[in-house]
C-alpha cells in the first residue's frame, strides 16, 4: 500500500501575526492609576493642615515614614484627632490598644501638635500612648535651622 505524499505533508496555517493585547494593558494601567490616587488621598487625610508645627532649630530632619505609623494631631486648643476624626483621650487610648493588639507594641506613633498648643495637652496624648503600652513616639516639628 503506497502512502500518498499529500497526506503526510502538514498543511500550513495562514500567518495571523503575533501581537500584544492592548485592551488588557489599558485596564491594568487604569487600575494602577486608581490605586495611586486613592493611596495619595488617604495619606493626605492623615495630616491636619490647620496645625502649624513648632520650630526645631537643633534637630536633624527625618524624612522617612515607616509603615503602620499612627499620626495623632493635637490642635492649639487641645483637640485630638486621627485622620481628621476628633476624639476624646479615652477613645484615643482604646484605638491605640486595638492597634497594639493587631500590630504589636512597636507601632510608630507621630504626635503633630501646633506650636501654640500647651504642653499639658501634648502630655495627655503621650500619657494615652503610654497607657496603650506603645513606646515608639516621635514629636513632629518643622526644621528651621541647620
Amino acid at each position: 500500500m503506497p502512502i500518498e505524499k499529500e497526506s503526510i505533508a502538514m498543511r500550513r496555517r495562514p500567518d495571523t501575526g503575533v501581537g500584544t493585547p492592548i485592551a488588557s494593558l489599558i485596564d491594568v494601567v487604569f487600575l494602577l492609576i486608581i490605586f495611586f490616587v486613592v493611596t495619595a488621598a488617604i495619606e493626605k487625610d492623615v495630616v491636619d493642615e490647620t496645625i502649624k508645627l513648632a520650630q526645631a532649630k537643633h534637630v536633624p530632619a527625618v524624612e522617612e515614614k515607616e509603615l503602620n505609623t499612627v499620626t495623632i494631631n493635637v490642635t492649639k486648643n487641645g483637640t485630638v484627632n486621627i485622620a481628621l476624626q476628633t476624639m476624646s483621650l479615652n477613645t484615643l487610648t482604646s484605638i491605640l490598644r486595638a492597634t497594639r493588639e493587631r500590630s504589636g507594641n512597636s507601632v510608630p506613633i507621630i504626635i503633630r501638635s501646633d506650636g501654640q498648643t500647651y504642653y499639658r495637652d501634648v502630655d495627655k496624648v503621650m500619657e494615652a500612648v503610654g497607657n496603650a503600652n506603645l513606646y515608639r513616639v516621635k514629636l513632629s516639628a518643622e526644621v528651621t535651622g541647620k
